[in-house]
């Protein structure tokens, strides 16, 4: 019997479908609606996940020695654990016996870790360091067995800011270079070093993880979807760019007709310390969608960041971390101002989910009925870059 041959872009893409992409964005066409489907997603999941710097965890979810987190990525199981000597480490979640999860909830203070189904135990590095009963009633070794190579399968870790990266192939290019032109986007304005953890809230957006992705790429559908967001601005000054591989950006600097609404829109009405630096070239917001499902929202005096997790085909887990500069992000006096900045962004996303939803299910059907997508080349360019970027990392497979 033949073997079946495995699945590739060219499967899905024609040399049609790509050079349409290509065209300037004006005139470009969008992805077909295969590519949002359960078959495509299995390529993703075997093409794209393993082979780039993913952003998937956060640092703060395990503050100190002996914390784990577990975490999923487009069904690769992350486990993140926090050792003895204060290192994060990544493993894949499979126990080396018969392939379990070995840490199904986040926990602390642990000194090891056992798998639930036999008690393989895992030290804070990875190592197995106990096969209980393996030989027998009261015998915890066996010399029949080989226990080499049974240590947990570690993966490339990297730390930005809070948010944590992986690298599961071990392929990439260093992290350094990689993250390098964000941080060269950012540093201009922000001095983003203050920054503490506060609030955290999540949602489940009912579609494939690219849509949900696309919600926060570009601010064209901000003045429909989000009036109260642009409530008073006179002029936008809107700006956006990528990087291939690494971020998508939109960023304003609006101006109000009604200075007293400037200052709630830009964050200036509440009491917490500026990260905006003195000297920035202006008082600009950022929006970036750091490739491929991790953001950093940006304001003067404090900043987001979120996770946009594929879990399956048509379903993606989004949590949102809020960030203040130093005591600010814990101060009893600020509570409110915290509540109303977590207050408003849950609303945001709760006017994308109709864009989910619907999209996500048109995308299932318009092949059939011939209908493509297009960008516009002033508000949309983001959204080809995702793509375009998507397309040339999985052709590199």
């Amino acid at each position: 019997m033949t073997a079946a041959r495995a699945s590739t872009i060219a499967d899905f893409l024609s040399a049609e479908d790509l050079a349409a992409l290509d065209r300037p964005v004006g005139q470009a066409l969008g992805l077909p609606g295969r590519v949002f489907g359960a078959e495509f997603y299995a390529l993703e999941q075997r093409d794209y996940f393993p082979r780039i710097w993913c952003p998937v965890g956060f640092a703060s979810d395990i503050p100190e020695p002996g914390d784990a987190h577990p975490v999923e990525i487009a069904g690769w199981p992350i486990l993140f654990v926090r050792g003895a000597d204060r290192k994060i480490r990544a493993f894949l979640n499979v126990c080396r016996h018969r392939a379990m999860r070995v840490v199904t909830e986040p926990c602390k203070g642990r000194a090891h870790f056992a798998c639930g189904w036999h008690s393989w135990t895992y030290d804070l590095e990875g190592k197995l360091i106990a096969t209980p009963k393996i030989g027998g009633e009261r015998a915890h070794r066996d010399p029949a067995f080989d226990a080499r190579d049974t240590d947990l399968k570690p993966v490339h870790v990297a730390q930005w800011l809070d948010m944590l990266f992986v690298n599961i192939d071990g392929k990439a290019p260093p992290f350094e270079e990689h993250i390098a032109p964000l941080d060269r986007l950012l540093e201009p304005y922000y001095d983003l070093s203050p920054l503490v953890r506060a609030e955290s809230w999540s949602t489940v957006y009912e579609g494939n993880w690219k849509v949900a992705v696309e919600t926060v790429l570009d601010e064209y559908h901000i003045p429909f979807a989000h009036p109260q967001l642009i409530q008073g601005v006179r002029q936008n000054n809107h700006t956006n760019a990528c990087v291939d591989g690494l971020y998508v950006m939109t960023s304003n600097a609006r101006i109000y007709g009604d200075t007293r609404e400037s200052g709630k829109a830009m964050g200036y009405h509440h009491n917490f310390p500026r990260i905006l630096k003195a000297d920035a070239p202006e008082p600009r917001s950022h929006f970036v969608t750091i490739l491929p499902v991790g953001a950093i929202q940006t304001r003067p005096n404090h900043a987001l960041m979120g996770l946009f997790l594929p879990d399956g085909p048509d379903r993606t887990n989004i949590t949102f971390v809020h960030y203040y500069p130093g005591d600010s992000a814990h101060d009893p006096a600020l509570a409110q101002a915290r509540e109303e900045s977590v207050v408003s962004w849950k609303e945001v996303f709760a006017q994308d989910v109709p864009f989910a939803i619907y999209v996500h299910k048109n995308h299932q059907i318009r092949d059939a009925a011939g209908i493509g997508t297009r960008m516009t080349p002033v508000w949309e360019n983001g959204v080809a870059c995702f793509y375009r970027s998507l397309v040339n990392t999985m052709r590199a497979a």
